[in-house]
């Protein structure tokens, strides 16, 4: 019957027609699903599966690709040439690597995130002790995704709800900087950023963070910066070693003070070391050079008493010193390092400091009332001291003494009173003596004045007019000046300076008849005057004594214009002053305009009215020689 049934089954398939509904339903156990995505090097694929059910994937054949590099890889006849499908494959593998050459940030980044270290201020209300607290944080940028992450470090018992303060998502920038979300170009040590309405400040960075932008942007981050202090972290430092030794020396002033109330003795605190030391003293010479105007070098010896730290100072005085003899330049006592001298009596003195053995060093200078003291050597003893006890070898240094010199007196200023000289024998001997006077000279010259003509030379348009007569006695030396009537000058004539003695400022001396000649510039009275003509009288003695006048000695004159005899010879006549003395200035023999004039009236003719001069080239020439 079973065969039966199969064979009319069999004659129903083939006869029934290809239509919905005519078709046979086939009796099947087994209904699996065609799968085609599977996992290759190079990610997710999607392939046809093959007629054994398994996925076809190429083979990456690295030495295949590298023997295609090769241009003449077609004439390689010792393989089989791959087909165009076979390359496509081949290609499509090795694009499917591990790290592809453009990879994602996904990939790319994966693991690193950028560390800032930050802080936010928060508002503190109803504290009287603070009104604000800093708070430090880690602002996290994740390099994969672009998103951040704020946390703060807990601290123990801080009462503060510490960690995540931000969770890690894609932060939005708020919309006054543009808008969008935060990305590291906005992120760097000394900005601030907003972050949902509360700034934080970036105040430094890890060292991968730094290197980071240094390869990326080629840019180096600002230096980390402190974390502002609050009052709160303010309160939490501990005190500075000074306040906690004042406040310690306090209590035990206090501490000693009830002690010796209820019966108990004062402490000696350098018992110790006066039965240590008692009579060791260490010996010290030195000398201080005094740079007044009589200073001198002045030599001592330094004793230092081991026993309670004091130093005593001994001036060493040498015969006919001229110094009072007091020895005791330092009484023995704390030597101060910073001397304090109180105004008044219970104002408050800085601590002192005084002076220690490893402060005194050979060839070492000290401060003793404002006093460079130099350490120059010290006895045996000294040296063994500081040689078992500081491990310190003084070394003596070798001075040298420097030479004395006698210190002149001067002078003191002219007071005003009488002359200079009966001032200054005041000052000569105990008993004032009269100044000597020159009486042949007075007796002889008594009646001689030259006389000069001048005008200011102090180039005010007003004194350009202005004319003076200057007269110099011979006599006594004495100096008058008086002015020339001019109209419409504004200046009344007569007296300009008093007939006297007077100083030339250019010298420092008194002024003699040797200074006054024609050209000369002189000044007197606080007034520059040109001495620019002279009387007939001052002209012919100045001729007469060429000793004393050497602008008027004609022989000093024509050994000084030797050097114009060649241009003399080529001159014909008169040759006027002026051009005499353009010719002298140009050969290198400058004359004077009182020389000119000399020449003048022996060699030509001179008009005093006229202020002309000339001088005849011929006669001149024949005086040279």
């Amino acid at each position: 019957g079973f065969s039966r049934a199969a064979g009319f089954a069999g004659r129903i398939k083939t006869m029934a027609p290809f239509l919905p509904g005519f078709v046979p339903h086939e009796l099947r156990q087994n209904h699996p699903k065609t799968q085609t995505l599977a996992y290759g090097p190079g990610g997710s694929i999607d392939k046809p599966l093959a007629a054994t059910g398994k996925l076809i994937l190429p083979k990456l054949d690295l030495s295949v690709l590298q023997h295609l590099n090769d241009p003449f890889h077609r004439y390689d006849l010792t393989h089989r040439s791959l087909t165009h499908d076979e390359k496509k494959d081949m290609k499509d593998s090795a694009r499917n690597t591990y790290r592809p050459e453009l990879q994602p940030a996904w990939l790319k980044h994966d693991r690193q995130v950028l560390r800032f270290y930050a802080y936010f201020q928060e508002a503190v209300h109803e504290n009287p002790k603070e009104s604000f607290r800093i708070r430090g944080c880690h602002v996290l940028f994740y390099l994969e995704d672009g998103t951040m992450m704020v946390s703060e470090p807990k601290i123990e018992n801080s009462g503060i709800k510490q960690g995540t303060f931000v969770k890690r998502h894609r932060v939005p920038r708020p919309s006054s900087l543009g808008g969008g979300v935060y990305g590291y170009e906005d992120l760097r040590v000394g900005r601030s950023i907003s972050i949902y309405s509360r700034v934080f400040r970036l105040i430094g960075a890890d060292e991968y963070t730094r290197k980071f932008y240094q390869g990326a942007h080629g840019e180096t981050m600002l230096e980390d910066q402190e974390l502002p202090l609050d009052s709160f972290r303010a309160s939490e430092l501990p005190d500075p070693e000074e306040l906690v030794s004042a406040r310690r020396a306090k209590l035990q002033e206090a501490k000693e003070y009830n002690e010796i109330a209820v019966g108990g003795c004062c402490r000696n605190e350098k018992l110790q070391q006066y039965l240590e030391n008692d009579r060791r003293v260490l010996r010290f010479q030195t000398f201080w050079d005094e740079n007044g105007k009589y200073g001198s070098r002045k030599y001592y010896t330094l004793h230092y008493y081991l026993a309670d730290d004091t130093v005593e100072m001994l001036e060493n005085l040498p015969r006919n010193s001229g110094c009072a003899p007091y020895p005791t330049f330092w009484r023995r006592s704390p030597l101060r390092k910073n001397p304090y001298i109180s105004a008044t009596p219970g104002m408050l003195e800085p601590p002192a400091m005084i002076y220690k053995p490893e402060d005194l060093i050979c060839g070492q200078t000290i401060d003793v009332m404002g006093r460079q003291i130099v350490l120059y050597d010290c006895d045996e003893f000294t040296r063994n001291f500081y040689r078992s006890f500081l491990d310190l070898e003084q070394v003596g240094t070798k001075i040298h003494h420097p030479p004395l010199t006698h210190v002149k007196l001067r002078f003191p200023p002219y007071n005003g009173f009488g002359s200079e000289e009966d001032s200054l024998s005041s000052c000569r001997g105990l008993m004032p003596k009269p100044p000597r006077r020159d009486e042949q000279k007075l007796l002889v010259d008594a009646d001689k004045v030259l006389r000069f003509e001048g005008v200011l030379a102090d180039d005010v348009e007003e004194n350009e007019n202005r004319k003076f007569v200057i007269a110099v006695s011979l006599g006594d030396d004495s100096v008058g000046v008086w002015e020339l009537k001019q109209r419409n000058s504004g200046h009344s004539e007569g007296k300009f300076a008093s007939r006297s003695r007077k100083k030339n400022p250019a010298t420092g001396t008194w002024f003699k008849a040797v200074d006054f000649y024609i050209g000369a510039l002189l000044s007197i009275n606080a007034s520059p005057f040109r001495l620019t003509g002279a009387d007939e009288k001052a002209l012919s003695y100045m001729e007469e004594h060429p000793e004393q006048f050497a602008v008027a000695d004609v022989q000093v004159i024509l050994q000084k214009i030797q050097p114009l005899a060649s241009w003399l010879q080529k001159q014909e006549g008169m040759v006027s002053g002026a051009q005499l003395a353009a010719a002298a200035e140009g050969h290198g023999a400058p004359l004077h305009a009182h020389e000119i004039l000399t020449l003048s009236r022996s060699f030509g003719h001179y008009v005093y009215s006229l202020s002309d001069t000339a001088v005849d080239a011929g006669k001149l020439l024949e005086a040279l020689g």
